[in-house]
């Protein structure tokens, strides 16, 4: 089997650095929306903030961001277009992280959605994309034999 050059799945680790930054604080932005951060958005944005390949210090300062609720929407503004649709994507992702799309955090993707020039169409697609992909995790809890319908990681391993 022939190995890929490229390792990891996106190109988030290959975006300047400002970018990377303002990716994690638009992806904070969807996570504070609803006024609290859960466990897996917490989980989402660690994971997210690994992926964009940030140096520990920066992580930190990040982290610190969120824990005090400071929210950055407009982080996306200066983001180069593509950067911008990927922050989109994972922001939609960020607000399904806890099993729910929370209205307000909703308001925040439908924000970023403007400021990428996504059409209510292609908005749409995306939400499509993520069911399927959820779809696709359950049957991988099929074919692993653990319960298909699981509310909380804990309850995999109790």
């Amino acid at each position: 089997m022939a190995l890929s050059m490229h390792m990891l799945p996106d190109t988030l680790h290959m975006f300047d650095k400002e970018d990377r930054k303002a990716y994690c604080r638009v992806l904070a932005a969807v996570a504070l929306a609803d006024g609290r951060v859960s466990t897996e958005e917490f989980a989402n944005y660690e994971s997210r903030m690994g992926m964009a390949l940030l140096a520990p210090e920066e992580r930190i300062m990040l982290r610190q961001e969120l824990k005090r609720g400071r929210s950055f929407i407009n982080a996306a503004d200066g983001m180069h277009p593509a950067h911008l649709r990927i922050a989109l994507r994972d922001a939609l992702l960020m607000a399904a992280a806890d099993g729910h799309y929370d209205a307000r955090e909703m308001d925040v993707v439908k924000q970023l959605a403007k400021k990428a020039s996504f059409s209510d169409e292609d908005l749409e697609n995306l939400y499509d994309w993520i069911d399927e992909g959820w779809k696709w995790m359950k049957n991988g809890r099929r074919v692993l034999s653990l319960p298909e319908e699981v509310h909380h990681w804990g309850t995999v391993y109790e």
